[in-house]
């Protein structure tokens, strides 16, 4: 998955503290920075682009999901980073904790307790 980001820097720490590895963190020749993370079994690209805003929708199916190891544990230590809780811990549809949060960009993210 790919995104704009209105800062690079605050879109790999929050996404990094989710679990991901940072593969790549570069500026490209067109002037714009590029992070690479490495997230589960997939990579997330934020682009860093001078004078353009992230996009952002408030549809909620439109979010990324992904599987945290201690989701009960993570869930405060964000709250504590200021990071905005937009629906608290709470059972998913298949039974398993799910929590959603917004990123630096106001993309919605949700998290859900691996197992």
């Amino acid at each position: 998955m790919s995104f704009v980001t209105g800062d690079l820097k605050a879109a790999l720490a929050f996404y990094t503290r989710l679990g991901g590895v940072i593969e790549k963190d570069l500026t490209t020749s067109e002037g714009y920075r590029r992070g690479v993370l490495l997230l589960g079994e997939g990579r997330l690209q934020f682009f860093e682009v001078p004078g353009e805003a992230p996009a952002t929708h408030p549809h909620w199916a439109e979010h990324v999901a992904l599987h945290v190891p201690d989701l009960r544990a993570l869930l405060p230590e964000l709250r504590a980073a200021g990071v905005t809780v937009t629906r608290d811990l709470q059972p998913s549809p298949g039974g398993r904790d799910m929590a959603f949060v917004l990123d630096p960009d106001g993309r919605q993210v949700e998290l859900l307790a691996e197992g």
